[in-house]
């Protein structure tokens, strides 16, 4: 019996992903390969019904004014254990003109672990456009514990989407609607 389950072990350690829980709150940074500027990234997943989904944060400078965009995702795990993430509906932001709404993007992230540390890394591509080339850069992400500390948690509480986020507990909730 001890033979299975190392075989079966031994067997599941290449496909990672597929083993290791994806779902909870992810901070770090985008690099965008065009203007060589970091942005801060933040994404929040979920599974439900077998399916993954989520939100994702992102922040950017223009001329010293800081703006954010919040849009839903679609999250999925490849067969090669790659975790697909690319973008849906821009749900909130603050941006000073009304953003392309064809532009989309589309992560393609390897779950790597380090002792306690989980990390989401790989690179991210837009769609090219009439308007606009694609972008291309890096995401860099590690899984958080603390809400508290989240810029994502309290924008999907305003939009009322905090319950489609089922990493968060009730006993959390109060802790991260407190933060303004």
């Amino acid at each position: 019996m001890k033979l299975i389950k190392l075989m079966l072990l031994a067997f599941c350690c290449p496909f990672a992903a597929l083993c290791q829980d994806i779902t909870g709150l992810w901070a770090g940074t985008l690099y965008n390969d065009s203007t060589r500027q970091y942005h801060q990234y933040e994404i929040g997943i979920t599974r439900e019904n077998g399916k993954y989904t989520g939100f994702s944060h992102t922040w950017f400078m223009i001329d010293n004014k800081k703006y954010f965009g919040v849009k839903k995702l679609k999250v999925r795990i490849a067969g090669d254990g790659k975790i697909i993430i690319e973008d849906g509906e821009l749900m909130l932001n603050n941006y000073p003109v009304q953003p392309n709404k064809n532009v989309r993007q589309l992560n393609i992230l390897d779950l790597q672990t380090n002792g306690d540390e989980i990390a989401l890394n790989g690179p991210f591509v837009t769609n090219r456009t009439k308007e606009f080339l694609p972008l291309t850069g890096q995401i860099s992400l590690k899984k958080k514990s603390n809400f508290s500390q989240s810029d994502l948690v309290p924008h999907l509480q305003q939009i009322s989407s905090g319950q489609d986020l089922s990493f968060i507990s009730e006993s959390t909730a109060p802790m991260v609607r407190n933060k303004k």
